[in-house]
């Protein structure tokens, strides 16, 4: 069976990136675990943000997302401020994305992507570094040598998907046709940020002077209609390119590029 580990800055990061891989891998009998770097406490434009929008509502979103995709149980989360990850020392975040790797010793990293272009959130591209680099060194036993005290060996990371919302060198679509309903489904129980999401989609619109009934009137209590007629169209515009209904697209490492060096280079087996 094989692990995956999931490491993001908010708790509905998996579900809009990676949702439909995510559920087909735990499909596939996969053990898939998540870490959540942030309290997810700021990014709303409701004014009531104190009496709802707490740290706690926000976890407790996470597991039920988490959940819908099949990683139950499985959400850490590390309790950093929410937009505020770049100011963590760069050391510091990385030894707990490494602690995080040696305990779970995933086959597999799902994270954001370092190298992306035109990513405006710093706490994306904070834990994409550390991530990264976590998973780089995690199997060099002078890292970090105080992890042995709590019995947590060196572990190589054989597999790491990244993604990006301007993704660069994409390598691999993932056909999520089948998945992609439970993809919304678990983006619906982030109740919070998919009212957020309307709320922001409305003043776009509203900014830039267009005609979009369908954005402008929509309740954002109800915004299941909207969150569903955007991520169909996301993935339909993904998928198309490989010839699947919905897709999810990922830069891949495997393996530190050792498919090259096998006859032929017919590549590895692949399972999604």
């Amino acid at each position: 069976m094989k692990r995956v580990l999931v490491i993001v800055a908010h708790a509905d990061d998996m579900e809009f990136m990676a949702g439909g891989t995510i559920a087909k891998m735990a499909g596939l009998g996969y053990d898939i675990r998540e870490v959540i770097a942030t309290n997810n406490e700021r990014g709303t434009l409701d004014p009531a943000w104190d009496a709802r929008f707490t740290a706690e509502t926000r976890r407790e979103e996470a597991r039920r997302g988490a959940a819908v995709l099949g990683v139950d149980p499985g959400v850490e989360f590390l309790g950093y401020e929410d937009g505020r990850l770049s100011e963590t020392p760069l050391n510091e975040l990385r030894e707990r994305c490494m602690r995080a790797l040696r305990t779970h010793r995933p086959d597999v990293l799902f994270t954001w992507d370092p190298f992306a272009p035109y990513e405006e959130h710093g706490d994306h591209r904070s834990i994409a570094l550390a991530a990264t680099e976590a998973a780089s060194f995690s199997h060099f036993p002078l890292y970090h040598p105080e992890h042995a005290q709590d019995g947590l060996a060196p572990h190589y990371v054989g597999e790491r998907y990244f993604f990006a919302k301007s993704p660069r060198d994409a390598n691999k679509t993932v056909d999520i046709s089948e998945q992609i309903d439970r993809k919304i489904d678990a983006l619906c129980e982030h109740v919070c940020q998919m009212e957020m999401t309307v709320m922001e989609a409305q003043a776009a619109v509203a900014a830039s002077g267009l005609d979009v009934p369908f954005v402008s009137d929509a309740d954002p209590t109800d915004y299941r209609p909207l969150i569903e007629a955007q991520i169909n169209a996301w993935a339909a515009s993904v998928g198309k390119r490989a010839g699947f209904a919905y897709g999810e697209e990922f830069r891949r490492q495997r393996f530190g590029g050792m498919e090259r060096w096998l006859p032929g280079g017919e590549g590895l087996p692949d399972d999604v």
